[in-house]
């Protein structure tokens, strides 16, 4: 019996001889969707439209030549981790050598013999699939199923770079749920837990663009990064995130200040064109945001505030 996810997997076969392109499908028909392309330009083209989750490239194209697309393929970040089989008559000394130079993960000699294509190829698709999985797991919180601590920290250097680089705006912003203390204290770790989840599901769906990365910060803090949005986008937006809190309608213990749960927002803005003192300093910005946090606890929480880079 095939599995489900192997009926999902996506292979793109790369290769101007219709008969292995034939023998090929047949062989892997059962496995996944599969897409053809005879030379490069067709190749880069459908990879383009669609990633696929591995690639089976004839070593001998029209126009480039497999060895050229691959090392291009593993050259670029967007399709470095996409596995590439080669198909191949070769058997010269050295040639293993130059497949794997490359970045391939395997080759199959011609002639193709059916039970050994199948075989491979769902080899390094269940491969492929367990190491999306664990990178998956590395970098996601196990509550919340945001962003963790480690993602954060990632995305904000390469956010930073790419504002500075398209004189964009980048905002930071730190997110804390008030007197969450006595919540736990007063309903039990169990409830805690159930709170922190409801309040991330309310500010993950708070972000809209595919680009925008919510994260669990740690404990009962969050932190978003939303690259090109400025000063008053980035406050229409967390003024609106505060109020969707307010309206979950959590009660809150007998002890906190508000009957419902709230949370606490502050945030700062990357400009660009401005140069600031602490321009080698990627973490500035993250200081700036909880400090203006800071300032929302200590001015009666349920707020927003705004720190400046210096």
């Amino acid at each position: 019996m095939i599995k489900a996810n192997r009926i999902l997997s996506d292979i793109l076969i790369i290769d101007d001889d219709n008969n292995v392109v034939m023998a090929l499908n047949k062989a892997l028909n059962k496995i996944g969707r599969i897409r053809f392309a005879s030379d490069a330009k067709q190749a880069f083209a459908s990879i383009k439209e669609q990633q696929p989750d591995l690639i089976l490239l004839d070593v001998e194209l029209p126009d480039i030549g497999g060895l050229e697309i691959c090392s291009i393929l593993k050259n670029a970040p967007e399709t470095e981790n996409i596995p590439v089989l080669f198909i191949t008559s070769h058997t010269e000394m050295g040639f293993e050598e130059k497949v794997f130079d490359v970045g391939a993960a395997d080759y199959i000699l011609k002639p193709l013999k059916p039970r050994v294509v199948a075989a491979r190829v769902q080899t390094h698709l269940d491969y492929h699939l367990a190491i999306r999985l664990l990178e998956k797991l590395a970098h996601t919180d196990s509550m919340t199923g945001l962003a963790n601590r480690r993602t954060f920290d990632e995305r904000l250097i390469v956010e930073l770079k790419r504002g500075r680089r398209e004189q964009e705006p980048l905002t930071v912003v730190i997110i804390d749920i008030d007197e969450f203390k006595k919540f736990n204290d007063h309903f039990g770790h169990i409830e805690g837990d159930e709170c922190i989840k409801s309040i991330a599901l309310t500010l993950e769906n708070g972000i809209k663009r595919s680009t925008d990365l919510a994260a669990r910060y740690g404990g009962e803090e969050f932190a978003f990064i939303l690259p090109n949005t400025d000063v008053e986008g980035a406050n229409r937006l967390l003024f609106d995130l505060l109020y969707s809190i307010e309206q979950l309608g959590l009660t809150h213990a007998p002890e906190a200040k508000y009957d419902n749960v709230t949370i606490s927002i502050g945030y700062s803005t990357v400009i660009p064109g401005e140069s600031y003192a602490n321009d080698s300093d990627n973490w500035a910005v993250v200081k700036a945001a909880d400090s203006a946090l800071y300032k929302s606890k200590q001015n009666g929480r349920n707020q927003v505030n705004y720190e400046p880079l210096e």
